[in-house]
């Protein structure tokens, strides 16, 4: 999988014979929460359903999408907009592959893509199958997604993720568990969390800045380190890339094998400290 598709911050040119995006206006306002809801029309930005509060819905007829802006040779950056819905019959369900194929017509400037997903769905990027509809959710907020899912994959905008199953992979070295991405490489295990839940995924390392991910190398998550290490903040340094470690398993209501001693890292590494909400795994720092 690619990394992060970069964020433009575009706005929409009206075309000739397509709508300006616009408020309704003349109807009484549509309350949420005791705020006024706008409704907002075509490649009107918008947040997905599901990833956040928002007080801005797309007319009828419209969805609010993923649209990737620029041209496909050059380069696109992605926005959330509101796009026409698909034709009925057409519209892609959850978990079915997807593509940005359709177009702006006549040609915006610059040119928008979107997908046919159904309403309440984006395309999104997976570290297994490309491309498919999924659910969205504000990244690390966990939202609607289901009591064992987790909002901490990345997608094309910066923010915006979708609900996704753990893996249960290993993430101490060697790592295990993970199946091999689109590219053929072999995933990569990590442990991230949102809000309420932490787990293990599998993905492929996300380039960040100059950072090659390596130990102690700089980074923003942990999906910017090579296989095996996690990203860290040690005490007055910032966040580097650290080993994953394995920590002594808790008998319920018990206390550690080891009485609670501290696990020392190999190789004058550290302390194995634990992950919150994922005990069985540490950092060594």
């Amino acid at each position: 999988m690619s990394g992060l598709v970069a964020v433009l911050l575009l706005s929409a040119c009206p075309q000739a014979g397509m709508p300006e995006a616009a408020e309704d206006a003349g109807l009484p306002p549509i309350l949420e929460a005791g705020m006024p809801i706008r409704t907002v029309g075509l490649f009107a930005s918008c947040t997905p359903e599901g990833a956040g509060y928002t007080d801005v819905r797309c007319q009828d007829g419209l969805r609010c999408a993923t649209v990737l802006v620029g041209d496909p040779v050059s380069g696109q950056g992605a926005l959330t907009q509101c796009v026409p819905a698909p034709k009925a019959g057409e519209a892609l369900t959850e978990g079915k592959a997807c593509a940005f194929d359709r177009e702006a017509q006549p040609q915006t400037e610059p040119r928008r893509f979107w997908d046919q997903c159904a309403a309440g769905l984006i395309c999104a990027p997976t570290p297994q199958n490309g491309l498919q509809c999924r659910r969205p959710c504000e990244i690390r907020q966990h939202g609607t997604c289901g009591k064992k899912e987790l909002c901490v994959l990345p997608t094309q905008v910066s923010g915006l993720s979708y609900c996704s199953s753990q893996d249960g992979c290993q993430p101490v070295a060697p790592q295990s568990g993970c199946p091999r991405g689109g590219d053929g490489q072999t995933l990569n295990c990590y442990v991230l969390g949102d809000n309420k839940n932490t787990g293990t995924v599998c993905l492929a390392k996300q380039p960040w800045g100059q950072s090659d991910g390596q130990l102690d190398s700089s980074c923003e998550r942990s999906w910017s380190c090579a296989a095996g290490l996690a990203c860290v903040t040690k005490v007055g340094r910032e966040q580097t890339c650290r080993p994953y470690c394995t920590l002594p398993e808790r008998p319920d209501g018990g206390t550690p094998p080891d009485g609670g001693t501290e696990v020392r890292c190999m190789g004058m590494l550290g302390t194995c400290n634990p992950i919150v909400g994922y005990e069985r795994v540490g950092r060594c720092y």
